[in-house]
């Protein structure tokens, strides 16, 4: 029996004469993980939004269940019996999260028209315990309430909720913590061994080795390899989506000892979510914040950096005293910051690729005007320095892979020349490629003395980056490792130790 629930042959895809897509297949079968790998720019989320719907191959065939399809939205999809959750969140803010889940389900609405929200409230709390899913997040609350991560939890659940055949996840653990990354792969597991097929694209590859059973690789648009699993080792992927061996992902750091601190921080407070921290970090050094997604690590670097005023507490910053009151002061004082989203806050997606890299340095200057000599050659040495695959440095940045979106952000910050370099999440969302140079650039640059505050959920960049790392628990620093003790069981055993607990001898 052909246990093939889709089958895409022969896809292609193209964009303005540019192709995203050139005749790719690909096969999904029932109850199974499929993995869907590549670098940015090879075509992924171009083929997960083919197979939802969202967008038409230009050609190519699309067999579901045995029947040729010609999705001309998603919601054909649904109905067919395929759900996607994308990189690219669609909840409505003002919304609650029951009626985000139930908004598109028919039977929802009385008489047709309202939606009955007791009922909702009672069906999402039904979702919950029947998927078995133990983070449950309030059914009344309001979408824009909601932390990144519980959003994402949101949207998928949303998916799920249709009880669909086929669900596309694109890379739907970025901005989940370890402990609610293993909560979704718990539930993956159990659909399914229930029959439910799911496409998984994502750049981690050790997510793949532990819940993928086939994967399929694309390079630039093209196939680049089909493997089992089981049988397939993590270089033999990473010269198919790379082209080339990388060596050992983790092993670019070379240190020498720091120098004098550029930044110091003490009893910084904001609220609940930053309580009494103090710390610092010297010229040439990478100091690591880790913690479950919810501990404040972001709050506390936003504090840090002027963004959200903090209460009270000191920042010094090259020897100058004082709360920053904004990002500007931050920046006059040879700060930047390369924030946690950089579609909202880290680009102008509508401007050009030059036009951003000279926005951070205008605000240093204190200026008004774009330079276009000054900063088309700034940005052209930029972009070289940093390999940003870009034809045109006046294209609109938004039309950039996520990877070299992430470049752009880099780029506008180092164009500043800053003496503390703070980076939030610097890596999500970004193939293993782009990954290795990033690793390598954050590792050349504390070479060259630049102070570095990297806030990561990914314990093994910490461990590979960072000289010390902090670790947050509900909005206070709970502990301090320097490199030779830090390890993921220590880090989390202190971040998700219960108040008073005392931690394991691993810790």
């Amino acid at each position: 029996m052909d246990d093939v629930l889709l089958r895409a042959t022969g896809i292609t895809k193209r964009y303005g004469g540019i192709a995203a897509l050139r005749g790719v297949d690909l096969e999904v079968r029932a109850g199974e993980v499929h993995a869907l790998m590549g670098e940015n720019g090879a075509g992924k989320s171009t083929m997960a939004k083919i197979v939802a719907g969202v967008q038409a191959p230009d050609e190519g065939t699309i067999v579901w269940d045995g029947v040729p399809v010609a999705f001309r939205d998603t919601t054909e999809a649904v109905r067919a019996g395929i759900a996607i959750v994308l990189q690219e969140l669609s909840l409505i803010p003002d919304l609650s999260v029951a009626e985000n889940i139930f908004l598109v389900h028919r039977g929802a609405y009385r008489g047709g028209w309202w939606l009955d929200r007791p009922t909702i409230r009672r069906r999402t709390r039904e979702l919950f315990e029947r998927l078995g899913w133990d983070l449950p997040v309030d059914p009344d609350r309001k979408v824009a309430d909601l932390s990144v991560a519980e959003q994402q939890m949101v949207e998928i659940l949303r998916a799920l909720s249709q009880e669909a055949r086929l669900v596309v996840l694109d890379e739907p653990t970025a901005t989940l913590s370890p402990h609610e990354v293993g909560v979704l792969f718990a539930l993956i597991r159990r659909l399914r061994a229930r029959g439910t097929a799911f496409l998984l694209v994502t750049h981690r590859l050790e997510e793949v080795f532990s819940l993928a059973d086939r994967i399929t690789v694309y390079r630039d648009g093209s196939p680049s390899g089909s493997f089992l699993t089981g049988a397939t080792t993590e270089p033999q992927l990473i010269r198919a989506m790379v082209g080339r061996d990388l060596g050992d992902l983790f092993a670019v750091r070379h240190r020498t000892p720091p120098g004098e601190p550029v930044l110091t921080v003490r009893g910084l407070c904001r609220g609940r979510h930053v309580r009494d921290a103090s710390f610092g970090v010297r010229r040439g050094e990478v100091v690591g914040v880790a913690g479950l997604v919810g501990a404040g690590r972001t709050e506390l670097i936003r504090a840090v950096f002027g963004a959200d005023r903090a209460e009270r507490g000191e920042v010094v910053l090259r020897g100058r005293a004082g709360l920053l009151d904004s990002p500007a002061a931050a920046i006059r004082e040879g700060a930047a910051m390369v924030p946690e989203d950089r579609k909202a806050h880290g680009l102008l997606v509508d401007l050009p690729i030059a036009q951003n890299v000279a926005l951070a340095d205008l605000a240093a200057r204190g200026g008004f005007w774009l330079r276009p000599g000054r900063e088309l050659t700034r940005a052209r040495q930029l972009v070289a320095d940093l390999q940003i695959k870009a034809p045109r440095l006046w294209q609109g940045a938004g039309s950039l892979s996520g990877g070299n979106q992430q470049k752009v952000v880099l780029a506008k910050w180092l164009a500043t020349e800053p003496e503390l370099l703070i980076l939030d999440e610097p890596t999500r969302g970004i193939d293993v490629g782009t990954k290795f140079e990033l690793y390598g650039l954050i590792d050349r640059l504390a070479a060259r003395g630049t102070a570095i505050l990297l806030v990561s959920s990914e314990l093994p960049e910490i461990l590979a980056l960072a000289d010390r790392v902090l670790v947050m628990r509900d909005g206070a620093l709970v502990a301090e490792l320097p490199h030779a003790e830090a390890s993921e069981e220590a880090i989390l055993a202190h971040a998700a130790r219960a108040p008073g607990e005392v931690p394991t001898a691993a810790a």
